[in-house]
């Protein structure tokens, strides 16, 4: 029987070692993805140190917290099916004092743990702030040069307004920029959120110009591919600005990230008045840019006021984002799942976060926490007040049991658990398959800048026989 070790052994690499790792296809076909994707790793990294029976892996692994696996809590019947697994891979042992990994299962643990070793080290270099200053200017540049460009060409007032206001974003990149090198991210997220207001009130000035006087748009193909491709980069950028953000608690990319949704409501806009002004209606433009100017005031205005009244206890959860939120759900939903065993006291609910949290991060790393920052002094106080206000959760004499509320949104986000586990073992995935969808989509985007303004004219050209004008 295998002898019980310890992981800190798969963890004794050189920089020179993990930095680059070969990917290899037979990891992922035995464990059914990515080994940080998989269940089945946590269990043999547990097997390797000793939990060696199921009563004994239960209690270990139930409480797991693990970002990048993307399961609620691990229950028995979770462990029992990749115990199976396990046994089907001839990755795991059974005898008769307990389970022990095979020579193939601990050589399979050593390479994953190196691939999760690998894939850690990448994204702690990658998820830094300098690089997201880097990645936003370079975004920036790309952006007032295609919008000023192409909003000229075609008379587009509202393209041209949302280049320079690109052009100013640089500004607030180096407003982020100094305020990292100062250590002033309150300052920075401040000014941000003044930059903010500006943009909204530049923005509705204009669209109030543009309703008394109508400016005829020539529209083009061209208009949309830009706008489209502005609004999938700036959602990236808010992804990554929110991760990062997070993870280090800098307020000024918070912000930030929050300045950039601004860019999505004016992308929409601008989509919209492009499709009236195909039909000479180009008041619409104007409208729609008033009311998003309206929105995006607001919001900076709610922004900058949750900024100043949180003082001292201001942080990067004082800002609200909705790119933040799938991060909030995570525990929201690890909360839930463990509500529905049973009702249990806040303070046993937080220990066993905690101790979620240590398991995850011990075999999983970064990707354990990703998104994440300080959890282990955070804890769980938050989501239950947020739970609670929400109607999933009730508490009484100190005791939180979950609701029907809770109960139903735990089934839905079970099932969509067990439907990605489902795909891992489906027939249907494999490297052939992702193959033919990234070839699928090469060629879509070839064939839509080769032929796409000819079936736009066709489009619209049929749409105006359509609707007769």
């Amino acid at each position: 029987m295998q002898r019980a070790g310890s992981v800190n052994e798969l963890w004794n690499l050189s920089e020179q070692e993990i930095r680059y790792v070969k990917h290899d296809r037979k990891i992922s076909t035995i464990m059914r993805g990515d080994p940080a994707d998989t269940l089945l790793y946590a269990v043999l990294c547990s097997i390797y140190e000793g939990y060696s029976t199921k009563t004994v892996l239960y209690d270990h692994l139930e409480s797991m917290f693990v970002v990048r696996l993307g399961r609620m809590t691990v229950s028995p019947v979770d462990v029992d099916e990749v115990l199976q697994h396990g046994f089907n891979e001839e990755l795991i042992i059974q005898a008769q004092d307990g389970f022990s990994l095979s020579q193939l299962g601990i050589n399979i643990l050593k390479q994953s743990r190196k691939q999760v070793l690998h894939e850690g080290y990448w994204m702690n270099r990658f998820l830094q702030k300098k690089w997201v200053i880097i990645s936003s200017a370079f975004v920036l540049i790309l952006f007032v040069t295609l919008k000023l460009w192409i909003g000229f060409s075609i008379g587009s007032r509202a393209m041209m307004n949302d280049g320079l206001e690109n052009l100013t974003d640089l500004v607030v990149v180096g407003i982020i920029a100094l305020s990292l090198k100062y250590e002033r991210d309150r300052l920075g997220a401040i000014a941000i959120m003044v930059f903010m207001l500006i943009s909204g009130s530049l923005l509705g000035y204009n669209a109030i110009l543009r309703l008394i006087t109508a400016e005829e748009i020539n529209v083009t193909f061209w208009g949309y591919v830009v706008t489209a491709l502005s609004i999938a980069m700036t959602y990236g950028l808010i992804r990554y600005k929110t991760l990062v953000g997070r993870m280090s608690g800098n307020l000024a990319l918070v912000s930030d990230a929050k300045e950039d949704q601004t860019h999505i409501r004016i992308g929409a806009g601008v989509l919209i008045g492009l499709f009236f002004a195909e039909f000479q209606i180009y008041v619409i433009d104007s409208i729609v840019a008033l009311l998003i100017a309206i929105v995006i005031v607001w919001e900076g205005i709610e922004a900058l006021r949750e900024i100043l009244q949180a003082g001292d206890d201001l942080s990067v959860d004082t800002i609200h984002l909705a790119a933040a939120d799938t991060y909030d759900d995570l525990i929201t939903a690890w909360l839930l799942a463990r509500l529905a065993r049973g009702p249990d006291t806040k303070e046993n609910l937080n220990q066993a976060f905690i101790k979620g949290i240590t398991i995850g991060y011990r075999y999983f790393d970064v990707q354990a926490v990703l998104g994440f920052r300080n959890l282990e002094k955070k804890g769980i106080s938050k989501h239950v007040q947020i739970a609670k206000r929400s109607g999933l959760i009730d508490e009484n004499q100190d005791v939180l049991s979950i609701t029907n509320n809770g109960l139903s949104l735990y089934y839905k986000n079970r099932v969509d658990e067990l439907k990605k586990v489902a795909h891992k073992f489906s027939r249907k995935r494999s490297r052939f398959r992702h193959a033919a969808m990234g070839i699928y989509i090469w060629i879509t985007i070839f064939l839509l800048f080769a032929f796409g303004e000819t079936l736009y004219e066709m489009l619209m050209g049929g749409l105006h026989a359509l609707l007769g004008f």
